[in-house]
């Protein structure tokens, strides 16, 4: 059985996966940079988006700077 995370009171065009290229690209920055501030689990509620993948996010970012969180 599994369990499916659920978004309330959301717009589709706000959320990461809905993004451009650039515009995540910008917006993975701007997640990482609250989330060194104040922690994985207020931005992950901030910018709406599971505590694991910005936990994920800052290991890249702190192990390969900037550039670690360029796609191609």
């Amino acid at each position: 059985m599994s369990v499916e995370f659920k978004l309330y009171g959301v717009k589709k065009q706000d959320l990461y996966a809905s993004k451009k290229k650039n515009e995540r690209q910008e917006m993975l920055l701007e997640i990482v940079e609250y989330a060194l501030k104040y922690g994985n689990k207020p931005a992950a509620r901030y910018y709406n988006t599971y505590p694991s993948t910005v936990r994920k996010w800052v290991k890249i970012y702190k192990e390969k700077g900037k550039e670690g969180l360029v796609f191609k």
